[in-house]
């Protein structure tokens, strides 16, 4: 489901059980997702990752697209093993269908492969053009995983801009969408048909 309502992503949503308030009765036992565009801007009262709190870093981009999930029946762990799945899917689609330049999975980071300037004026060779976090809390797992159309002047200087058209924003968040779906579907049925 493509949201309209978040006009920026801040972290607070992934704070808590999402899914049912966009869903109602039609929240699915295997899994939900949201997606929307939005700017980002998590301050370290939002923020999630401790790795980033101890930093004092932030998360900015002046334009995201945003996806949020929510799983039930996920360990720590197995959130952790989903949202490695799900980024790199992310990130095979996002190179073959739309930059047409390769993408390396860093952990949860997706690294595209190209020279740019980075909000210092530095050239690189490679940036970051994701920011992903999940956690499991009374088995369930929560994730976020955004991909920056224009990271910004106030982006980390790493940060990569996609640069995708609005066209290619809509379209790219609707592949997102079903592989989620498509993903939990297999592994549902999959641990579901063994005979013990």
């Amino acid at each position: 489901m493509i949201i309209k309502d978040v006009k920026l992503y801040d972290g607070s949503l992934i704070h808590k059980r999402f899914a049912y308030k966009y869903f109602r009765n039609h929240t699915l036992p295997i899994g939900n997702i949201v997606a929307f565009r939005a700017p980002m801007d998590v301050t370290i009262d939002n923020m999630i990752d401790q790795e980033d709190v101890l930093q004092n870093d932030t998360i900015v981009s002046d334009d995201a697209i945003n996806f949020c999930w929510e799983i039930s029946n996920l360990c720590p762990k197995g959130a952790v093993a989903f949202q490695r799945l799900l980024n790199t899917q992310i990130a095979n689609v996002l190179s073959l269908n739309y930059l047409k330049k390769p993408i390396e999975v860093k952990g949860d980071d997706l690294m595209v492969v190209d020279e740019f300037n980075g909000s210092d004026n530095q050239l690189r060779d490679k940036g970051k053009c994701s920011v992903s976090i999940t956690y499991a809390k009374d088995n369930v797992a929560i994730g976020h995983t955004g991909i920056n159309v224009s990271a910004g002047r106030k982006a980390p200087p790493f940060a990569y801009s996609t640069n995708l058209s609005d066209e290619d924003c809509t379209k790219f968040m609707n592949d997102v969408i079903q592989i989620f779906y498509s993903i939990n579907d297999e592994i549902f049925i999959a641990s579901s048909k063994v005979d013990f």
